[in-house]
């Protein structure tokens, strides 16, 4: 009895032979035509190959593939899923109003920054917690303390803020008698004022009048009727040499000062105090001292031997208990040679 071959079951799948899939396609970044890549099969995967069965059906056709362009992410999506977000150009116009929001916020601090400091200063100026109550004048002899802030513009009750320090102590100097003031506040109602005086060292005549002189020489006002008089007397210098070369006038006055600080150091001074100092055509020079009136030749320069000179012989005259009217002390080819004349 011959046996039929059982059907397949109705239900069964049939297998469909594989179909290879298409090498990927690697471009050339140089432009050159795209070169199939060979297929990998995976790892740890047998390979078997297909044999059609009469039974299978045949392969279907090969289908066309359309590619869609990715579909745009808004932000949120974005930002759920980690992906960077596009960074989007900035319209003109919300810049422009951040600008002016900016400026409007500059503006409103500057007005506000004005007021403030508007509000600051006419407190300053008008409390009377800052008004001058106290000025305080430091080295003045020649000067009151009234004189020296009336001519700087110091007034008690003033506010203190409006007063120019550098104008007050301009002014204050205009004085002869000062040669430096500095005026500086002391918050919050006083004033200090710190004077430098001139000091006279002699009286210079030229042409008739005598002006005080500094121990620099410096020529610095006439002598008026509250000056000291008392000073040794510089004759001889003429108001055309002081138009002409007032420089020279100054150094000139200045060695005649020189040669006065020699007669102290010396000792003369003391029994003998410097009267006058004359300036001959030639530029020497003729000293007057004491109240015998003795007159020291002492010729050009330099002096301070001439002087060492002058002081021993006048202590030998005073040990004989003679009277000198003149000692020529002008002998420049012999110095040691001194001539005295008698009274």
């Amino acid at each position: 009895m011959t046996e039929r071959p059982s059907a397949p079951p109705p239900n069964r799948r049939r297998s469909l032979p594989s179909v290879p899939a298409a090498p990927p396609v690697r471009a050339d970044s140089r432009g050159s035509k795209p070169e199939p890549v060979a297929a990998v099969p995976p790892k740890n995967e047998r390979v078997r190959a297909s044999t059609p069965s009469s039974h299978e059906s045949p392969a279907p056709p090969a289908t066309s593939v359309s590619v869609r362009p990715p579909r745009a992410i808004d932000r949120g999506e974005r930002a759920a899923e980690g992906a960077p977000s596009a960074a989007r150009p900035r319209r003109p116009i919300a810049r422009h109003l951040r600008a002016l929001q900016l400026l409007a916020g500059a503006a409103v601090v500057l007005v506000a920054s004005t007021a403030v400091a508007w509000g600051a200063r006419r407190y300053i100026v008008s409390s009377p917690r800052f008004a001058v109550r106290t000025v305080l004048v430091d080295g003045v002899q020649r000067r009151t303390a009234e004189q020296v802030a009336s001519s700087g513009g110091i007034e008690v009750g003033k506010n203190i803020f409006t007063l120019d320090l550098e104008l007050a102590g301009a002014s204050i100097a205009t004085d002869p008698w000062v040669e430096k003031a500095t005026v500086t506040r002391r918050l919050p109602s006083t004033i200090h004022v710190d004077v430098v005086e001139r000091e006279a060292q002699a009286l210079v005549a030229i042409g008739g009048d005598l002006y005080l002189a500094t121990r620099d020489g410096e020529l610095f006002k006439e002598l008026a009727g509250d000056d000291p008089v008392d000073l040794p007397i510089v004759t001889g210098i003429t108001g055309e040499q002081v138009a002409r070369d007032r420089p020279g006038v100054v150094i000139a006055v200045r060695r005649l000062l020189d040669v006065v600080e020699d007669l102290e150091r010396a000792g003369v001074a003391r029994r003998y105090p410097t009267q006058e100092l004359h300036v001959e055509r030639d530029g020497s020079i003729v000293v007057t001292i004491g109240k015998e009136a003795i007159s020291l030749h002492l010729g050009q320069p330099p002096y301070r031997d001439k002087v060492a000179q002058a002081s021993r012989v006048l202590t030998e005259l005073a040990q004989r208990k003679a009277n000198a009217s003149v000692i020529f002390l002008d002998n420049d080819a012999h110095p040691e040679r001194v001539v005295v004349r008698m009274r």
